[in-house]
């Protein structure tokens, strides 16, 4: 009877040890497919630890890092989190090692503000002044607004009637001559004739209407050339009005560029005698096409043609005068040149405030590019300093480790906070020359165009150019620390 428990307990011991025998295998599966913890000291063979990026020490290397900002860096930063991650580091880690942590968890990356000081370097003030076409930087920048100027002249049978001073139309040619000779040297030129051909006769008058010339085609003004023009034709036929402004629209089509103002001068002594709308025309070459604008000169004109010139003007968004002789014709030939060098006077004023505002916004973002990249690289020096300290506190570095890491981010304070300095002084001196250049080139330009008005008008005006002197940038003096207790 003793045997029994004996057996029993037999039974049991070999039933438990036949129940872990089963366990086992389901344990070490579950331990196989768990994920290792980032603090674990033994990586897996099939997925080892990722390696950590090499640390830039140099700036170079610095402002190259495309790695991002670190995981608490700048307004993520929280100390605890910090410090949670650096009790996971193990210590005989290698100083890069180290390093490369300590920038992954709180570093900053600098590559915005180097981007931004590249861009402003690239400013140049002088082609945003003077450029004739913002479109087409490549072009030779001029020191004044491009302006398209084409005259219409009637050349009908009525312009060899004579007024007081002489023929109408000699009259008209002179003035024309001297008007396009005193133009702004930057503008183009041309002249156009109308009712040049065939006679006042009706059986001619098809002839006449259909016919229009651009005498002297759009460029520069040659006086030798522009005088040669004027000989090429005589008052012979009818007035098709319509015609020649239709013909204007594309001439000044093949100059106009952005920017550029287009000016047509008619110059008549009659009405529209060829059944044309120039109502009509110059309405559509001021609205829609060129945005031209049509200044009308009645040349003895009766009251009916007053009537139809004075609409054409108005559609063509410009000015309508009558002159009567020699004089006359003269003074308002020398009104809408003194027009020309004051809008060219006000364009060169809007240009230098325009850019003078361009240029005030850009140093402002050069201020703040440099004192945004001084607060991140102070917030991070302290921040990766007390990093440090907390390790050696810890006992997770040697004191030669310390030693090291301080060193390094010594040099990288003083080299990003140096080089914040340094592109702020000299791109703010840069900025303050090429813009100080440009406004005095253009104030130069347009003291000489009000001396050639001068010349042709008989006045004296007094023109002072402004005063511009470069800012005062005074960088501080930053000294590396000097360390003795590590």
């Amino acid at each position: 009877m003793r045997k029994l428990p004996i057996l029993f307990l037999a039974a049991a011991l070999l039933l438990s040890a036949s129940g872990c025998s089963e366990a086992v295998p389901q344990a070490t599966q579950t331990e196989a497919t768990a994920i290792p913890s980032p603090s674990s000291t033994s990586a897996s063979a099939e997925s080892p630890a990722p390696a950590l990026p090499k640390p830039p020490i140099a700036l170079e290397e610095i402002l190259s890092y495309e790695e991002p900002a670190g995981l608490f860096a700048g307004s993520n930063y929280d100390e605890s989190r910090v410090k949670a991650e650096l009790d996971k580091m193990s210590k005989g880690m290698a100083d890069e090692e180290i390093y490369a942590r300590l920038l992954q968890l709180i570093g900053e990356n600098y590559q915005q503000e180097k981007g931004t000081f590249d861009r402003l370097e690239q400013i140049n003030y002088r082609q945003a002044l003077l450029s004739i076409d913002p479109a087409d930087p490549a072009s030779a920048p001029p020191t004044e607004r491009k302006m398209n100027i084409e005259v219409l002249l009637d050349a009908s049978g009525s312009m060899a009637g004579k007024v007081n001073g002489g023929v109408k139309m000699e009259l008209a040619k002179k003035s024309i001559q001297d008007f396009l000779a005193s133009s702004s040297q930057q503008s183009n030129v041309g002249l156009r004739v109308f009712g040049h051909k065939g006679s006042g006769a009706d059986k001619d008058k098809a002839l006449s209407c259909a016919q229009t010339e651009l005498v002297y085609p759009l460029g520069g003004y040659d006086a030798a050339r522009f005088q040669n023009s004027l000989q090429s034709f005589g008052p012979k036929g009818w007035t098709g009005i319509a015609t020649a402004l239709e013909a204007a629209r594309d001439d000044l089509k093949n100059v106009h560029s952005e920017g550029a103002e287009t000016i047509i001068y008619l110059v008549t002594d009659g009405i529209e005698t060829c059944g044309g709308n120039p109502v009509e025309v110059a309405k559509s070459l001021h609205e829609f096409d060129l945005q031209a604008v049509v200044n009308v000169i009645g040349f003895d004109v009766d009251d009916e043609a007053q009537r139809q010139l004075k609409a054409v003007a108005e559609a063509g968004g410009g000015t309508y005068t009558t002159v009567k002789d020699k004089k006359a014709l003269e003074q308002v030939f020398q009104k809408y040149l003194e027009e020309l060098y004051k809008e060219n006077s006000n364009w060169m004023q809007k240009a230098i405030d325009d850019v003078w505002t361009q240029y005030e916004t850009e140093e402002q973002e050069l201020i703040d590019t440099r004192k945004q990249m001084l607060n991140k690289v102070s917030a991070e020096y302290d921040r990766l300093q007390a990093a440090v300290a907390y390790m050696r506190e810890k006992d997770l570095l040697e004191k030669k480790q310390k030693s090291k890491l301080l060193t390094w981010i010594d040099d990288r304070w003083l080299d990003l906070s140096t080089y914040a300095d340094n592109r702020w002084e000299d791109l703010g001196n840069r900025m303050d020359t090429e813009w100080i250049d440009a406004s005095q080139e253009v104030e130069h330009r347009w003291m000489e165009n009000g001396q050639l008005l001068d010349s042709k008008s008989g006045k004296i005006a007094l023109r002072i150019p402004s005063l511009r002197v470069p800012k005062i940038r005074v960088k501080p003096l930053r000294i590396k620390p000097i360390r003795t207790d590590f």
